[in-house]
């Protein structure tokens, strides 16, 4: 039994041929557009979103040499795609550059490895071992057709045969006379796939640039598309027919100059509309964007809506504009809505305010420690104290809450800070200078940031 299981190996062996060497290039695809357009994609094409990207050529595509043509980036919108078209086509030139390149080497390498199995079976004395050797075996090369585009599934299923005739010896040996079921299909036979296209020529491909021009959605894409064209046509490197590459030549160097023309109007609608949006949005004229997001709607249509990819934002941040328009309208009515309160209200804190900025000089010198005169300490203290009582008792509109407390805090603090250094005058203590200093400090602070605060709120509001 184990003489049988190494001549099945050796006859496995001679029905391997193995033909190596082929150098491995870069796969061509095709993506068929909706209007039957097959385009080369040279190697794998990306589907990312609503988007499909891949190189294709333009100019003469020569498999044979290897070299790379002269590629040009596609990005265009998936749904210009025949995506069942362009998949089974894919499944195709994927199966055939494996054919071409790791197929061979992979079955030489599957057979290898089973014939070096069931070889090693001659030296496994236990008849159970060695029947498991020979199932392991056969399970390797039943399920390998399935996971290599069923290449080679007729020699898989007659070597199948064969190593399941000595399987059934192997089980007899072991003992085993119960009828035992292999749950292990051999892969089925693979649907044909379509017959992967011939490399094609330096006028097909300029023909197919053309059709991506066609189904480009972003007028960017297109210009240069049509450039790579005209390029192609007049590089003496590609072999087209002379009437064909005139007419098409003129023709692609007048769709360049249309898309350019095009690209003009509407750079220019948009540097327009957007100006205009924004002087208007300043001025919170609402009616105003209004009109400039109908004008450049309709200036779209009398265009005939050529740029959706610009005019789409365009209009997106037109309404951004109108939006920043309505908030300040509304705020600019509150504004009015309040103005008489404001005023009252800043009637009411003008002496505060007046003494706080006459302060502001004896607070700095507090602050450095540079000295003040006893005189100057009281007296400001006792209209200190008086203007933290009359900040105490005045109710703030609500809009002011804030800034009516940062105005408080900082008379408060400007006495303590006075206070203090008066203190520190009569006992001599540094540490209470530093006290005063730090006192002034932050009354200084609170009162700038204050005075920054209403004059803000006092202003007309503006657009940020």
């Amino acid at each position: 039994m184990n003489k049988s299981c190494a001549a099945f190996a050796a006859g496995l062996m001679l029905l391997t041929a193995v033909h190596l060497g082929a150098v491995e290039n870069a796969t061509l695809f095709r993506v068929f557009l909706n209007d039957g357009t097959a385009v080369v994609s040279y190697g794998e094409f990306a589907r990312v979103g609503d988007r499909v990207v891949f190189s294709m050529p333009i100019g003469e595509v020569d498999a044979a040499s290897g070299a790379a043509p002269a590629l040009h980036l596609v990005n265009l919108p998936a749904d210009a795609v025949n995506w069942p078209a362009t998949s089974q086509y894919a499944e195709s030139a994927r199966f055939a550059h494996y054919i071409a390149t790791n197929a061979e080497a992979d079955y030489a390498a599957l057979t290898g490895e089973v014939a070096e199995v069931l070889n090693s079976i001659v030296y496994i004395k236990d008849p159970a071992a060695r029947l498991e050797q020979a199932l392991q075996a056969r399970r390797r090369l039943a399920t390998w057709p399935r996971d290599h585009y069923g290449y080679r599934s007729d020699d898989v299923r007659q070597v199948l045969a064969m190593l399941d005739e000595a399987i059934a010896d192997l089980r007899a040996a072991a003992g085993q006379t119960a009828f035992a079921l292999d749950l292990v299909a051999t892969a089925p036979e693979p649907p044909q796939p379509p017959p992967v296209m011939a490399s094609p020529t330096a006028a097909e491909t300029i023909k197919q640039a053309l059709a991506v021009a066609k189904a480009s959605d972003i007028s960017a894409d297109r210009i240069s598309l049509l450039n790579a064209v005209v390029g192609a046509i007049d590089d003496p490197r590609n072999a087209v027919p002379s009437d064909w590459a005139k007419s098409t030549r003129k023709w692609a160097v007048g769709a360049i100059q249309r898309e350019s023309r095009v690209d003009k109007a509407y750079g220019q609608l948009a540097a327009e509309s957007l100006r205009d949006a924004s002087q208007l949005a300043a001025r919170a004229d609402v009616r105003g964007i209004e009109r400039v997001l109908d004008r450049t709607q309709k200036s779209d249509s009398k265009l005939g809506g050529q740029r959706p990819d610009l005019v789409s934002p365009l209009v997106a941040q037109i309404q951004l504009k109108l939006d920043a328009a309505r908030r300040l309208r509304l705020a600019r009515d509150q504004w009015r809505e309040q103005q008489a309160t404001f005023r009252v209200y800043q009637r009411a804190i003008t002496p505060a305010l007046s003494l706080l900025a006459a302060a502001q000089a004896p607070l700095e010198d507090i602050k450095k420690l540079a000295g003040n005169e006893a005189g100057t300490l009281i007296s400001m203290a006792e209209r200190l104290d008086e203007s933290s009582r009359r900040l105490n008792a005045l109710t703030p509109p609500a809009e002011l809450k804030a800034c009516h407390a940062m105005l408080l805090s900082a008379a408060n603090l400007a006495s303590t800070a006075v206070r203090t250094r008066r203190q520190a005058v009569v006992s001599g203590e540094i540490q209470a200078a530093w006290d005063a200093s730090a006192a002034a400090a932050g009354s200084m602070l609170l009162f700038s940031k204050a005075q920054e605060d209403l004059e803000a709120t006092m202003k007309l509001p503006q657009l940020r």
